[in-house]
């Protein structure tokens, strides 16, 4: 399920937890949403509740001082801390106590983590360090900070996103799902709150991709749904094949990409409903409106809606295959965009067919200076024309 923001703000007509800002409509469902009141935001209630967290102010492992909660969710709370011995920011992540309880949870997440730590990739987050909590064993995952906002909040704020900034930050994301899916490691979580967006010098739009193995590890090997301790996923972004219970590979995370672009092309989801399980019913059975139809106004082009379409396809065979191979696809979309701006840039003939068509008429004779010639201009121009006629008739006649 999304993290929750620590103020809990929720929109009053599905409920979900909202990000952080002064958003008039719901990310989500579109309703609108009311004034928010300073004192909500800012108060002293907000600031109580974070100074009564236990672990701010700790330190985890003798090498990570907790300063702040920043995310809290079904599986843990996530906080800000740093790292003493070489004074840096990190993030640290721990797990919710109850799952201690469970050693197959914790057998896994050991293992997962592991191998989400070996995962080398610029647009991947880095984990630093995961364990256990000597004084109270709690297990904790420690990865970079990252400055930014998530695509959650450039949804809120920024909507719409042109066409070429969705490819490039999409891009990003499924290079990451490349270097994961090489490595046998299956997101299962994507959303836009795991996509983070830096505005880097001279590299804007730099994407980090987080909570890579994060649903994985925290999956069983019980159906879907039926735990409620357990991350399985967000149905509005879960592959149908994931919402039935079937065997998974990553083109469960291609379709995640594919509701992604939707959402970020449209505004909307394509799928959502009162429930999860109205959701995931939605996922299974129905085909996506397509999102020029959904939403007139949205600035994509048919090849981006074509593109999007394939990846929603409810059977496996029928996505793009790989993370690579949409990766080309959308990359192709984009110099072709770009091709096609700089070819109207420099004033090159558009394609047959792409001209309007003019009524027939006298063609227009300008004089030295731009302004139309005067209708003397043209008589004179005639007589000139039909003495000529005459001459040449005269010589070959006469």
């Amino acid at each position: 399920m999304p993290a929750k923001d620590p103020s809990g703000a929720a929109c009053p007509q599905c409920a979900r937890a909202l990000p952080p800002g002064a958003a008039k409509v719901c990310v989500y469902c579109g309703a609108l949403l009311p004034a928010v009141r300073a004192a909500s935001v800012a108060g002293p209630g907000f600031r109580d509740r974070l100074t009564r967290d236990a672990l701010i102010g700790q330190t985890v492992a003798g090498r990570f001082q907790i300063e702040e909660l920043v995310g809290q969710g079904g599986m843990g709370k996530v906080y800000r801390a740093r790292h003493l011995a070489l004074d840096r920011r990190v993030c640290l992540k721990v797990l919710k106590p109850a799952l201690l309880r469970d050693p197959t949870v914790v057998g896994r997440f050991e293992r997962e983590a592991l191998a989400a730590s070996r995962l080398d990739h610029p647009n991947s987050i880095q984990v630093l360090d995961f364990g256990r909590n000597e004084t109270d064993g709690t297990l904790y995952i420690v990865m970079e900070h990252v400055e930014g906002k998530d695509l959650r909040a450039v949804l809120r704020d920024e909507w719409p996103v042109r066409e070429e900034r969705l490819c490039h930050i999409m891009a990003q994301v499924l290079a990451a799902l490349g270097e994961a899916h090489a490595h046998n490691v299956i997101h299962r979580d994507l959303k836009p709150e795991n996509v983070m967006v830096e505005q880097r010098r001279n590299q804007p739009d730099f994407v980090k991709v987080l909570d890579f193995g994060i649903a994985k590890i925290l999956d069983s090997d019980l159906p879907p749904l039926t735990r409620s301790d357990v991350v399985c996923g967000t149905p509005q972004y879960m592959a149908p094949e994931q919402a039935t219970g079937a065997r998974l590979d990553g083109r469960c995370d291609l379709y995640a990409v594919g509701i992604m672009l939707y959402q970020l092309a449209t505004g909307q989801l394509p799928f959502d409903g009162a429930s999860a399980m109205d959701v995931l019913t939605r996922q299974v059975n129905e085909p996506p409106v397509p999102p020029r139809k959904k939403q007139p106004n949205a600035p994509i082009s048919a090849a981006m809606e074509a593109l999007i379409l394939r990846a929603l396809s409810k059977d496996p065979a029928l996505r793009p295959q790989t993370a690579e191979e949409f990766r080309q696809l959308l990359l192709a979309i984009r110099a072709r965009n770009d091709a096609t701006r700089r070819q109207g840039d420099h004033g090159v003939t558009p394609a047959r067919g792409t001209l309007p068509r003019a009524a027939p008429g006298p063609v227009a004779l300008k004089v030295a200076d731009g302004r139309a010639a005067p209708s003397w201009l043209w008589w004179s121009i005639a007589g000139a024309a039909a003495a000529v006629a005459g001459v040449v008739l005269f010589r070959t006649f006469g």
